[in-house]
């Protein structure tokens, strides 16, 4: 009898679910490779694992969080290196992470590995997401920021709240705001 082996999902379903489509799709297959399946010789697994593209991906969900709470933080989330630091932490720790591609983007559909891993660990989770993240950075060329910005915060944006300035902004309308039609045509 055969080997068999965890079935994946195509990975253009992939894509739709995570809202973006790749041009090279090999660094797709290549972010939802675990090691584990290349080892076990998974007919569906990419050459490479995707360790590398974690590694690089985790620098770049930090990037992006901290710049985002730079521009957008409280004066104490960003006031030294350290409270920066920590507070990035607490927004997208590897559970946070696992969250995020378990309930949002189902990778266990789609993530590539070996018989004996059938439920992911929170860690395989925390660095698919973080694989994903720098394959995307590294498709889309020039607009990678921005994209890369809009991704996270599609998936990300329920983490900032406690971080965020507040918005305090109150728009004061006098009584030469508030117009009736008639009003319009007794102006001279």
């Amino acid at each position: 009898m055969p080997k068999q082996y965890i079935e994946v999902k195509p990975l253009t379903d992939f894509e739709n679910v995570l809202g973006y489509e790749f041009k090279n799709k090999e660094l797709l297959w290549q972010s939802l490779t675990h090691k584990s399946a290349i080892s076990e010789g998974h007919p569906m697994a990419c050459h490479n694992d995707l360790s590398a593209l974690a590694f690089l991906g985790d620098a770049a969900l930090k990037y992006a969080v901290t710049r985002y709470l730079i521009l957008n933080g409280r004066d104490e989330v960003a006031k030294n290196c350290v409270e920066l630091h920590n507070n990035t932490q607490k927004i997208l720790p590897d559970l946070i992470l696992a969250n995020i591609a378990r309930d949002k983007l189902h990778i266990e559909e789609y993530l590539i590995r070996r018989n004996a891993q059938r439920t992911p660990s929170t860690k395989m989770y925390a660095s698919c997401m973080e694989a994903i993240l720098d394959a995307i950075a590294l498709d889309c060329g020039t607009d990678q920021q921005g994209l890369l910005f809009r991704v996270i915060e599609k998936l990300c944006s329920d983490r900032y709240d406690t971080l965020l300035i507040p918005d305090t902004t109150f728009r004061f309308v006098s009584v030469f705001d508030v117009r009736s039609d008639d009003d319009e045509n007794d102006a001279p």
